[in-house]
């Protein structure tokens, strides 16, 4: 499995991309699998899923994490046993992981022509404008991929993606930037970490 990119930004969170090139055969070797975690893999129907689930698995392996330490919550989200924070992402034939002290949340997403479509069902009204310098498909899948990074850390189902969460203005040549949740009366400002590549993009955000 050829990794592309890992790096180590604030506080001791390392966070890896891989580039899924491998059968699922290759994928599983060397891979210990629990029943559940096979039942999680059966459950994926398509071969994409489970080559992403699979490709997880050898990350986690990657970064030192035993099988017994990842598990999931009643509401389908990741977490570790050990006191750490994790945070994955998926998407066509890139999977991503974030490991880190602190809380994270992390989401990858390649560039298509659709979010130019689906765009308003997620704008917070003052993200509508877009920067001049910034490609509109660039620009939306960045804010798509905070949005979903700010939903993995914050971890409260039914927040809506276009009245609660915000994106900060930012610049193409910026990495890092803000948001913001806004629930229950109160507003929570969170750091975001852009990272963008030939074909797609990645945020990962942490409490500010």
């Amino acid at each position: 499995m050829p990794e592309c990119h890992r790096e180590t930004v604030a506080k001791q969170t390392e966070m890896v991309v891989w580039s899924i090139t491998e059968t699922e055969a290759d994928l599983a070797e060397g891979l210990s699998l629990s029943t559940k975690a096979l039942d999680r893999l059966a459950q994926r129907k398509s071969s994409i899923h489970r080559k992403g689930y699979l490709a997880i698995r050898q990350l986690l392996k990657s970064l030192g994490i035993r099988p017994e330490t990842h598990q999931y919550d009643p509401s389908g989200a990741p977490y570790l046993t050990d006191g750490r924070y994790i945070s994955i992402s998926h998407t066509q034939d890139i999977a991503a992981v974030v490991i880190s002290p602190i809380q994270v949340g992390i989401d990858i997403e390649y560039y298509q022509d659709k979010i130019i479509r689906i765009g308003p069902r997620f704008l917070h009204h003052s993200e509508i404008t877009f920067p001049k310098t910034i490609d509109p498909i660039v620009y939306l899948t960045q804010i798509w991929t905070a949005k979903e990074a700010l939903y993995k850390l914050y971890k409260k189902p039914g927040i809506h993606f276009g009245k609660q969460l915000c994106i900060h203005p930012f610049q193409s040549d910026i990495n890092t930037g803000t948001g913001e949740i806004f629930d229950d009366q109160k507003t929570t400002t969170c750091k975001l970490y852009f990272r963008k590549f030939e074909n797609y993009c990645l945020t990962l955000a942490t409490h500010k």
